[in-house]
């Protein structure tokens, strides 16, 4: 089955999956969930750790290696559904334009207070964590904060053409930006 094909497959029949991400042959990105939207560049992924739902992950089409169901999958699709973790799968309660990088961005700014953008394609992985503050036609602007907590006072500049995930209502974010704070002159 081609990929669009399993994409379509997986939103309309909301069943589990595992996608595997990457740019290069030796280093590859495994993510567990639900794909519960699509365009032709993108996909909206509903994220599970182990038997949690961890928030929501958009990730370029053209980075996704393959997308697994198999008789592992089949069962852990099994015990979520007995747990109940099914009946949470959903869209965010707002609606993400997933055409390209820039409304992906907009719908976001709107909507969520913090983000994290990540590009793992070269030699030294890139992570930003923070609010949107600009949307340009190339490039997303993030108050970024440190693993104190502490705002940048510049904001990082993240091109479209390198972010390979973004990530949002994820725990880690959510319960992170609650405690950032501004840095001492």
């Amino acid at each position: 089955m081609k990929l669009l094909e399993k994409i379509k497959t997986h939103t309309t029949d909301k069943t589990y999956c595992r996608i595997t991400t990457g740019l290069i042959d030796d280093f590859e990105t495994i993510m567990t969930g639900y794909i519960l939207d699509y365009s032709s560049n993108f996909i909206l992924l509903q994220e599970t750790d182990e038997f949690l739902i961890n928030g929501y992950r958009i990730i370029p089409i053209n980075l996704i290696k393959d997308i697994r169901f198999n008789n592992n999958d089949k069962y852990l699709f099994k015990i979520h559904k007995e747990e109940g973790l099914t009946e949470r799968i959903e869209l965010p309660n707002y609606k993400i334009n997933l055409s390209n990088w820039i409304e992906i961005f907009k719908s976001l700014k709107k909507n969520v207070n913090c983000i994290i953008s990540e590009c793992e394609a070269f030699e030294q992985d890139y992570f930003c964590i923070g609010e949107i503050k600009r949307v340009n036609k190339k490039s997303v602007s993030i108050q970024y904060f440190d693993a104190k907590g502490l705002l940048d006072e510049v904001y990082t500049k993240h091109y479209f053409e390198e972010i390979t995930r973004v990530t949002f209502e994820d725990r880690y974010s959510q319960t992170f930006s609650k405690y950032t704070r501004k840095r001492k002159k």
